[in-house]
């Protein structure tokens, strides 16, 4: 038991130097697209072997991925994330919940490097998420085709307008899925739309989408409220 609140202590000391010290670390990690950097950044002080030892979880059920290395170009397989994992990480991840002063501090680091990667990471979210039955239907097929080793490397391309307002996934008007819309959604970067869009298929298919999106809703409630209401309120045209 001592063993476990010392563990936790030290995990929760390493959260909060970690924020402080965001804005420093990794500097290289700056030529990295979108979560990337974000991800880079964090695995100069912190490797996911590492995390798993402090989160006393295995972060994976399968995957690439060894206990050493995250493989992230992996044509044919990805990583199925432990249920627990988003749990436990929305348990540690925000310090400055119940700490005001590391809240002032850490405001100015979550707007200038994080907040563009937040706000994005629930956009997409939220239009996939506007068609449950699309959302549903493109991780199983994915799933599929990870399963029988047909994932083409590009296959995500086709998502790199989904954004964009007269985005389809088929011709027949009646067919094709309906999401919800909102103006300049389609500003954000092509390239990371689609990257984007792949993290929560995933996430879809290995059944940890909800509790990494509550993870995600805890960030911006947080730190980016504004943004936050703006996008849950409902639509006026």
């Amino acid at each position: 038991m001592d063993k476990k609140i010392e563990r936790e202590t030290k995990f929760k000391e390493l959260v909060t130097s970690t924020w402080i010290q965001f804005p420093k670390l990794g500097l290289y990690c700056e030529k990295e697209l979108s979560y990337h950097k974000i991800f880079c950044k964090i695995q100069t002080v912190l490797s996911f072997r590492k995390l798993a030892e402090y989160l006393d979880i295995q972060i994976f059920l399968s995957g690439p991925h060894t206990k050493y290395y995250l493989e992230l170009n992996s044509n044919y397989e990805f990583g199925h994330y432990n249920p627990e994992f988003p749990i436990k990480l929305r348990e540690y991840l925000l310090p400055a919940k119940t700490n005001e002063t590391l809240y002032t501090l850490t405001l100015p680091i979550y707007e200038g490097l994080i907040r563009n990667t937040a706000r994005e990471f629930f956009i997409v979210y939220q239009k996939l998420d506007s068609n449950p039955k699309f959302f549903r239907k493109e991780a199983d097929r994915y799933l599929l085709l990870v399963e029988e080793n047909r994932l083409d490397p590009y296959y995500l391309d086709r998502f790199i307008l989904f954004l964009y307002p007269a985005f389809t996934d088929n011709e027949d008007p009646e067919e094709s899925s309906r999401f919800v819309y909102k103006k300049g959604d389609e500003t954000i970067d092509a390239q990371v739309v689609k990257e984007l869009v792949g993290f929560w298929i995933r996430r879809k298919a290995d059944g940890t989408d909800t509790d990494f999106i509550l993870g995600l809703v805890d960030l911006l409630k947080l730190y980016d409220p504004g943004f936050y209401q703006n996008r849950i309120a409902p639509s006026s045209h």
